[in-house]
């Protein structure tokens, strides 16, 4: 009988033993749970879901029977990028299943350029013989555009873009023969609906194993708006009006990639642009505007659980642009590089504000281009 005592007692001491060890073991997976429910995310679209976690233990060996497996926790449904506000318009975060977001944005962009031209010729450096004229081009575009995407999967969104464009150019000319007239100003303007856009975005990955989210993304751009061709002229050739749209189908696949990096969050984008050639009759017969190739990349941070900022730098060079197969006389390849800073805040759970401002650095780029965003969801994620 005392034989049977000390059998029982050394089992349960051997059980204690074991339930403490299980005890720790949940100890040390609840700062991971906590950690993993406070983590920041700024709104751009929805809050991200974390990547699935399934903790299993089991009993030790010396227990005469395993405890069965079980979960703790709830897993997530799936990993998806970090809702970091980007700078640039390349979105890293997809729209989730079933909901839709309108986003009303306004774009305004100012450049200036000053010039001397010359028709006339150089003998010398200070001897010039021709006309010389000073001339100042100052260039405002206000884009007003609407949005709408949907997500038909977790990992697949359709969008449409629809922009309202107005232009105004005003060019001020000096002749220096003739100083005593004073300076010639002249302005031309414009407006309407510029060039509707589609596009399909799909994330290829999960982003697990140290790999960065990756996104294919598909733009088509129509030539909805007037066609720099069917604007009028004057005698001299010059504009009357200023064209809203390209006047081109165009194109453009492209990746995104997005990697967290705690506390930042790194990303990139490189895309092709396909300007489809076009046959316009007349004197301009078939016309070629040129491709152009992009690359963007740049960090996001998140401040707090509303507010984010970024910064990225974005270049695009257009090549040269041909009519019948041939290298427009005088045509150049075209550099547009932009420092981009950006900042988000959350307004409600399902809407916030997004700005951000470009600075021109290469001389073809605008001198600055101010973008006001204003995401707001609809429709509740379906479960599942």
């Amino acid at each position: 009988m005392r034989k049977l005592l000390e059998e029982q007692m050394k089992q349960l001491e051997a059980q204690k033993q074991e339930l403490q060890s299980l005890r720790r073991r949940l100890d040390a997976l609840q700062p991971r749970s906590a950690e993993t429910a406070r983590s920041p995310s700024v709104p751009v679209e929805a809050a991200r879901p974390a990547a699935p976690v399934e903790e299993k233990i089991t009993a030790s060996p010396a227990e005469k029977g395993p405890l069965p497996a079980q979960p703790v926790g709830q897993a997530p449904e799936r990993p998806r990028p970090p809702d970091i506000a980007l700078a640039s318009e390349q979105r890293g975060v997809l729209t989730p299943r079933g909901r839709l977001i309108l986003e009303p944005s306004l774009q305004y962009t100012n450049s200036s350029v000053n010039r001397v031209a010359l028709e006339g010729y150089t003998i010398i450096p200070a001897l010039t013989i021709g006309k010389i004229e000073i001339q100042r081009v100052n260039r405002d575009t206000y884009i007003g555009a609407i949005a709408a995407r949907y997500g038909i999967t977790h990992r697949f969104e359709v969008e449409a873009k629809l922009p309202y464009v107005s232009r105004s150019d005003t060019t001020q000319a000096r002749p220096l023969e003739k100083p005593v007239q004073g300076d010639i100003i002249k302005s031309v303007d414009g407006e309407g609906i510029g060039d509707a856009e589609l596009a399909l975005r799909y994330q290829m990955n999960q982003g697990q194993g140290g790999w960065p989210h990756l996104i294919g993304n598909m733009r088509v751009k129509s030539h909805t708006g007037k066609s720099p061709f069917d604007v009028a002229t004057d005698n001299n050739g010059l504009q009357m009006e200023l064209p809203t749209g390209s006047g081109f189908w165009g194109v453009q696949p492209s990746l995104t990639m997005v990697l967290p990096s705690d506390p930042a969050v790194l990303f990139g984008n490189v895309s092709y642009l396909w300007n489809i050639e076009r046959d316009l009759g007349g004197n301009f017969k078939r016309i070629d505007p040129g491709d152009a190739i992009g690359i963007n990349f740049g960090m996001g941070l998140a401040l707090n659980e509303k507010a984010s900022y970024s910064i990225a730098y974005d270049l695009s060079v257009i090549g040269k642009s041909k009519q019948n197969g041939e290298i427009i006389p005088r045509a150049q390849t075209i550099k547009l590089g932009s420092l981009l800073l950006g900042y988000a805040y959350r307004l409600t759970p399902d809407s916030s504000i997004n700005v951000s401002i470009g600075v021109g650095i290469t001389a073809d780029a605008p001198d600055m281009q101010l973008t006001l965003r204003m995401p707001t969801g609809f429709f509740s994620k379906p479960k599942g």
